[in-house]
């Protein structure tokens, strides 16, 4: 296994639960780390999405979490509710992909919302999404951790992948060569790379997003936890989510923006001293205390923390789950993979193990990139996201 995130932790754990023996090799200096696209203290789980085959996976990989919060211990998805609005075509599909899911969705005037959610004020009528919530993001690699029986190795980087069709030989920074049956390679931006020319068209680079915590206002007794989740679809995608639990930014409301951001370059893990992260984008910062100010009033709009993150990017957005040889890769996530984790692992140990998986994955196959259509499709750091 290579990576410790989300997707590299879920797949050790799938694995090893069903009887294999896995050893994960992270870059970094452990789980969770400065440049770690898993890492922080939440993310969002929902149903929510115009595209019915990720609804499905939504709905399969929250039986999953459940599960794995009664075999861990820990508290992982807090249920919240969600108010969806902005872009009137992803909103209807958002209804559509919804009407089968019982409860899942309902129409919500502005009224409405302002009476449920008196910390909130939106713009427009809404979609309520009831099953949506939070995921406690460091509780959840630590679930992962511990219901599997893996060993992860840090500060291991991996700098090459030989499959001679028997099997993969794995070659470290520090000069090891482990001779292994099989690899699953979830190198969050560096993954594709180890795979080869095969994986050429579907990359992106990857890129930083804004990140800003908010606090009450001084003259409110509102509380951040008891605010819904919110997605403003749009061409920036703000979404903004309270935080639960003993995280560093517990009892706040963290808001950002889907849309990538500029593209983090030089990206390396496993330096030494760790690399740290840009500045805060002006610009970027600006679009999200505009939004609290727009949209959550009871909110202090001076952020009380910043940070950057990562996303692992795929050329069209949707994720790369799929098997070259005798090398399993799980990469891609996009900004929008965290809600999928248990699932996903599952979906990897299944490719590992020459399972066919319960789910379509043509949608998610490392080829389906054709090159005729790239001269039409808009840089990465404008597409429109999930």
């Amino acid at each position: 296994m290579v990576g410790a995130g989300l997707l590299g932790l879920s797949a050790a754990r799938s694995l090893s639960r069903r009887g294999w023996s896995v050893d994960v090799l992270e870059a970094a200096d452990g789980i969770g780390h400065q440049v770690s696209g898993s890492k922080g203290d939440a993310r969002i789980f929902r149903l929510g999405y115009p595209e019915p085959h990720y609804v499905e996976m939504a709905t399969a990989a929250r039986t999953q979490w459940r599960e794995l919060e009664e075999q861990s211990g820990r508290r992982l998805l807090h249920v919240t509710g969600q108010l969806s609005f902005g872009d009137a075509t992803t909103i209807e599909a958002l209804a559509a992909s919804l009407a089968d899911h019982a409860g899942a969705v309902e129409p919500i005037s502005r009224q409405e919302a302002a009476a449920r959610f008196p910390g909130v004020v939106l713009p427009g009528a809404a979609l309520f999404e009831a099953q949506s919530g939070v995921l406690a993001a460091d509780e959840c690699l630590q679930a992962l951790v511990e219901t599997g029986r893996f060993e992860v190795q840090s500060r291991a980087r991996v700098t090459r992948l030989d499959d001679d069709g028997r099997g993969v030989t794995v070659h470290c920074a520090d000069g090891r060569a482990i001779r292994t049956d099989v690899v699953v390679d979830c190198a969050g931006p560096r993954a594709l790379a180890l795979v080869g020319d095969e994986a050429r068209l579907v990359g992106a680079p990857p890129s930083l997003p804004q990140v800003a915590y908010f606090e009450a206002a001084p003259s409110r007794a509102a509380d951040p936890t008891s605010l819904p989740v919110f997605i403003e679809w749009g061409d920036t995608l703000v979404y903004g989510l309270p935080v639960f639990g003993s995280a560093a930014h517990a009892s706040t409301f963290k808001v950002s923006h889907h849309t990538p951001g500029p593209r983090l370059h030089d990206y390396d893990p496993s330096a030494t001293p760790a690399p740290t992260l840009d500045h805060d984008d002006p610009a970027l910062l600006g679009t999200l205390t505009d939004a609290v100010r727009r949209l959550l009033p009871g909110l202090n709009p001076e952020p009380v923390a910043t940070e950057r993150c990562v996303y692992d990017n795929s050329a069209d957005t949707d994720f790369v789950l799929d098997r070259v040889g005798n090398v399993v890769v799980g990469c891609g996530t996009s900004g929008h993979g965290f809600k999928f984790g248990p699932l996903l692992g599952e979906i990897l140990a299944d490719l590992a193990a020459g399972t066919p998986p319960g789910l379509d994955l043509s949608p998610f196959r490392i080829d389906r990139i054709d090159p005729t259509s790239l001269a039409s499709q808009p840089d990465q750091e404008g597409s429109p996201a999930h």
